[in-house]
């Protein structure tokens, strides 16, 4: 006799932002869209243009589980970011940008007991950013300055698309305009200062690609300059 599959243990949300994309939006979800695990897509739009947010709009009909927000007014990648999973049903969110790629490979790769003091990353952002070399390690304020010499690291510092606790998410969270589109570097120092952990996923990847588009290299030199300081107050850590 056959006995009828188990449930997964967790049920996840993808909560994904966005500004003035569309094609790139749709392609990020896509092959995730009748994953089981995932039970609600997330998508919140940061005030783009009137004839984008029409077309995103228009998401919502493509699946039930796609859930689309608008912002009233431009609030910034930090604000957008934490407002996505505010809005979110499950306990655990993947955080995603809309010009990155998910695929089922990332969920395969999800530990089976995970804990909410843990932000769980993938270890490879396909195909420039290798992070494989701290896979299965714990990443805290005790040891984050020891690999602070390492520029894969410090790339992965101004990189999201992970596993993140809803709750202790929005605990840790404090808006701050200034760090602009650093706004992922400045929040992985408040998840260390806070005593949170980072845990790169083994054989976990997505797609990451780097574009004209892409929010941090719209000011790359003020951006460059901000996550250099956040850079040094996590060595002071």
């Amino acid at each position: 006799m056959y006995r009828a599959a188990e449930p997964p243990l967790y049920m996840f949300s993808l909560c994904i932002t966005t500004y003035n994309r569309y094609e790139l939006l749709v392609e990020s979800f896509e092959k995730v869209l009748v994953d089981k695990r995932i039970s609600e897509i997330i998508i919140i739009d940061d005030f783009s243009k009137p004839e984008i947010r029409q077309r995103v709009a228009m998401l919502q009909q493509l699946n039930e589980k796609i859930k689309v927000f608008f912002q009233p007014v431009n609030r910034g990648m930090s604000r957008n970011k934490a407002d996505a999973i505010s809005f979110a049903k499950n306990e655990w969110c993947i955080l995603f940008d809309s010009d990155n790629i998910i695929d089922s490979t990332y969920l395969d790769s999800i530990p089976k007991i995970l804990e909410g003091s843990t932000i769980y990353s993938p270890s490879f952002a396909s195909p420039n950013f290798d992070f494989r070399a701290y896979e299965s390690i714990s990443i805290t304020r005790e040891n984050a300055k020891t690999f602070m010499l390492d520029p894969m690291f410090r790339c992965f510092l101004n990189c999201c698309n992970y596993l993140v606790h809803r709750d202790n998410y929005l605990h840790v969270y404090e808006e701050n305009n200034s760090v602009k589109q650093a706004d992922t570097i400045h929040f992985n120092y408040l998840w260390l200062k806070n005593g949170g952990s980072f845990y790169f996923m083994k054989d976990c990847k997505y797609e990451h690609r780097v574009h004209a588009g892409s929010g941090f290299m719209e000011n790359i030199e003020y951006n460059m300059a901000i996550a250099k300081q956040i850079e040094e107050q996590i060595i002071k850590l």
